[in-house]
């Protein structure tokens, strides 16, 4: 589980419970309105669906659960992966490798894989990547743009409510009318701030982030596995794929290997070598 997440949820509902418990005498009852309910959320789902076809509304929500749930993919154990396919390739060669792809369990990473066994050349390799990646990038920010668009509705339609409180309670103004005229008017901007302001935008934010770090990851992969073809050392490739982490993402093993200086010789125009430590 994302404990952030969670940490966030609750302490906003527990904020918003003691403001309401100990803020006033009527308690809950006062903030139920069922009106007020359907004017907010049920203008909000129509206004959704008039703007979004049905299956990327569904994926939408479905998605909200990768907020409170850690990440599958390690690029950790990703470079871990990597590094033993290039010491792999580099024993055994590229066709060796395919009895050993049933153990990737990235399908991103296993169709990389199978790309450069399949012997296609590194340009396809890299073009068939990178449509992939393009196109999980749109599929992300398809469901993200729903998010967003509900965000966006639900203050819209509580201002809605207000303008119907108002006009009921003007209609006709005498004690029975100026209550639920009110209530409605109130609790429709209430209901709107609270679910545009502590569910649709931090969730939009959050899928945001999660998808950027999974682009990262698959960028990440992009780079090892046309590494791995192109017959690279595999220190080399694991301390270009480190590069793609933050010092904090890095394990002991991955810190100790960006100690472990390999020297490699580079030819220079007059015949001599200079060592440059990689």
């Amino acid at each position: 589980m994302d404990i952030g997440t969670i940490i966030g949820c609750v302490l906003g509902g527990l904020l918003i419970f003691c403001a309401i418990v100990f803020g006033g005498h009527e308690g809950f009852a006062a903030f139920w309105n069922v009106p007020a309910l359907f004017i907010v959320f049920g203008c909000t789902a129509a206004a959704v669906l008039i703007a979004f076809p049905l299956k990327p509304i569904r994926k939408a929500f479905a998605s909200v659960r990768k907020c409170f749930t850690k990440p599958k993919t390690h690029p950790q154990e990703i470079i871990d992966q990597l590094v033993f396919f290039a010491e792999s390739a580099r024993r055994e060669g590229l066709l060796a490798q395919e009895r050993r792809l049933e153990d990737v369990h990235d399908p991103f990473l296993a169709e990389g894989l199978n790309l450069i066994v399949d012997g296609l050349p590194p340009a396809t390799v890299e073009n068939i990547l990178n449509s992939e990646i393009e196109a999980i990038q749109h599929r992300n920010q398809q469901e993200r743009n729903v998010l967003l668009h509900c965000g966006k509705c639900v203050p819209a339609f509580g201002m809605l409510g207000t303008i119907i409180g108002l006009v009921m309670m003007l209609t006709k103004l005498d004690a029975d009318s100026v209550g639920p005229g009110m209530a409605v008017a109130v609790l429709t901007t209430f209901y709107g701030v609270i679910a545009a302001h502590l569910f649709f935008l931090p969730v939009a934010e959050k899928l945001k982030q999660l998808s950027e770090t999974e682009l990262r990851i698959k960028a990440m992969i992009v780079r090892g596995v046309l590494g791995i073809q192109a017959g690279e050392h595999p220190r080399i490739i694991q301390l270009k794929l480190l590069t793609f982490l933050s010092p904090e993402e890095r394990t002991d093993d991955h810190r100790a290997a960006n100690d472990d200086i390999q020297t490699v010789a580079f030819p220079m125009e007059d015949g001599e070598d200079m060592k440059h430590a990689v």
